[in-house]
């Protein structure tokens, strides 16, 4: 039992000590940005920070580079039932309509527009795309991700 409370001290220790702590200035950005918000798990990925939290029910992703700044959001909304109407429609009345959705996410930049992805796929057989559309709903790229393993 000694050998068990030790372990398990030493698990502890080490999942607090790889914790990711962001520097000062992406911990400040992010708090304009998001004021509200609590639960934050912060990771690091290719030298950017990012936050991860639920806001209003959604999964966020809010990217951060070392200076700072704001790089995108990612905001997981899960099915088509949250889209918009325009890009509901226009999805709907496109060539991938029929085929099954595996994820509909939306992702915000700074500089640009927002982009919504859809992610589909086919039953009983392994093809993914990735549809990407404007606000507006036009489509404005598709990819092919049924090789893909992180996207």
């Amino acid at each position: 039992m000694k050998k068990f409370n030790i372990m398990a001290v030493l698990l502890l220790f080490s999942i607090s000590v790889l914790a990711i702590v962001p520097p000062d200035n992406v911990q400040a950005t992010f708090k304009k940005m998001y004021p509200k918000t609590n639960d934050i798990a912060w990771s690091q990925d290719d030298g950017y920070y990012c936050a991860n939290f639920v806001m209003n029910g959604f999964t966020k992703n809010v990217w951060f580079n070392a200076q700072g700044q704001w790089e995108m959001t990612q905001t997981d909304l899960v099915s088509l039932d949250r889209l918009t109407p325009t890009v509901y429609n226009a999805f709907v009345s496109g060539p991938y309509a029929n085929w099954v959705v595996d994820n509909v996410t939306m992702v915000e930049f700074p500089k640009w527009q927002a982009i919504i992805v859809i992610k589909v796929g086919q039953d009983n057989v392994d093809i993914k795309y990735q549809l990407f559309y404007t606000p507006q709903g036009v489509l404005l790229k598709t990819r092919n991700v049924s090789d893909m393993y992180d996207i």
